[in-house]
């Protein structure tokens, strides 16, 4: 017996379900909601004539589950309340989302003249914006907005607005003494070398800092900013000063921990000669040439240097040093004292150039020369430091050797 299985006919869809496919295909597929991004502070406060800064961090959280991506702020705005322009930072901020979320840090400086063209403008407020535009394709932009309040200073943000380094002066009686400045010289073992932190600021807050020479901490600072002051000055330890046994370049940084400055720190610098210091010692007082004299160089009345005597049975060490140019238009200091053009001893109270001392000078360039006494070798009298400058051609001198210094005798 056959058995036969017959399949009944199919029926055709009805009109309606074609009409509902239809609509769900051509439906639009909803588009991605924008990211949710944020700036911390929302508000914060700025002050004029300064540059302000403020720190904003900014945090996404992205409504789309486990998203990673990086977005990247090229730049930002700076408008007025009502929409005007004020200008345009040019500086990229990142942020890496992980997992739907993410953190970036900008320390934001508000220029001077951004305050300044909101307040001509009439405005109490300016309005901060960056758009970040993440990497992936299917997530659209986010924008934000921090209000940046133009205050008088004492009451604006606590914030750094520059720091200046100089050098103190040793105790008077020391000499040479080093004198303000960026970069000094003072010789080997010189006692009490320190400097001072000038600090300007808005606000009010705590500042944390440290004093550091040759990368070596010397000491810690913690200060209290008072309000309304605009400047503090901080001076480098007392014990330890800082070191002058080793010769050569040393540097000096006053490190600011907190808050995180908007500017790059400055540095100082000093170099140690090997010339010892000896505190206290009496003054040897230059006759000629006068300080910033011009003098003729010639073999046949070759110049001479002359002084009051300092002490009984002296002898004393004549040093010459070469200069730059500049030294004739500012104060005579932090000149390298290492390395001296010429150095003779002599036990007279003057000291005429040699015919073989006119072959080491440069012409029409000004030099430096000083005198210290000496006894048994040591210094007990130094004089300070003058500057003359030798006129002429080195090309017009002739180098006449008497026969004596040639080892030949003769009437």
């Amino acid at each position: 017996m056959i058995t036969t299985l017959r399949h009944p006919p199919r029926q055709p869809l009805p009109l309606i379900c074609l009409a509902c496919i239809a609509l769900l295909l051509m439906a639009p597929v909803p588009a991605p909601a924008d990211p949710n991004i944020t700036a911390t502070p929302r508000i914060a406060n700025v002050s004029p004539g300064t540059q302000s800064p403020v720190q904003l961090m900014y945090t996404v959280l992205d409504t789309i589950p486990n998203a990673s991506y990086v977005a990247t702020s090229t730049q930002g705005q700076f408008s007025t309340p009502s929409g005007d322009s004020l200008g345009t930072l040019q500086r990229t901020v990142s942020i890496n989302v992980l997992n739907s979320r993410g953190t970036g840090t900008e320390l934001l400086v508000v220029p001077a003249r951004v305050i300044a063209a909101a307040m001509k403008a009439g405005a109490g407020q300016i309005i901060f914006t960056r758009t970040f535009d993440p990497s992936a394709l299917d997530i659209p932009e986010g924008t934000l907005e921090t209000t940046l309040q133009i205050v008088p200073a004492p009451a604006g943000q606590f914030a750094l607005i520059g720091l200046q380094l100089e050098f103190n002066q040793p105790a008077p009686g020391d000499a040479p003494r080093p004198d303000s400045g960026e970069r000094i010289t003072v010789p080997r073992n010189t006692k009490g070398l320190r400097a001072a932190a000038i600090v300007t600021y808005n606000g009010q807050g705590l500042l944390r800092g440290r004093w550091v020479a040759d990368g070596q901490i010397l000491g810690f600072v913690t200060k209290q900013l008072l309000p309304g002051m605009r400047e503090a000055i901080i001076a480098s330890p007392a014990v330890p000063a800082f070191p002058t046994y080793a010769t050569g370049l040393h540097t000096v940084r006053f490190e600011i921990i907190e808050p995180v400055p908007a500017f790059d720190l400055p540095s100082l610098q000093y170099f140690v000669t090997a010339e010892e210091r000896i505190p206290n010692l009496p003054t040897v007082a230059l006759q000629a040439p006068l300080d910033r004299e011009h003098v003729a160089l010639s073999s046949e009345s070759p110049p001479v240097f002359s002084w009051s005597p300092a002490h009984e049975g002296a002898t004393y060490l004549f040093r010459l040093y070469t200069l730059e140019p500049e030294a004739m238009t500012r104060p005579l200091t932090g000149f390298d004292t290492s390395s001296p053009v010429l150095a003779a001893r002599t036990g007279r109270n003057y000291y005429m150039l040699s015919v073989f001392d006119l072959a080491r000078l440069v012409t029409n360039s000004p030099h430096a020369w000083q005198v210290q006494a000496l006894v048994d070798g040591r210094p007990v009298a130094s004089s300070d430091y003058r500057i003359v400058v030798f006129s002429g051609a080195a090309s017009e001198l002739e180098l006449v050797v008497p026969l004596r210094d040639q080892g030949v005798s003769g009437k």
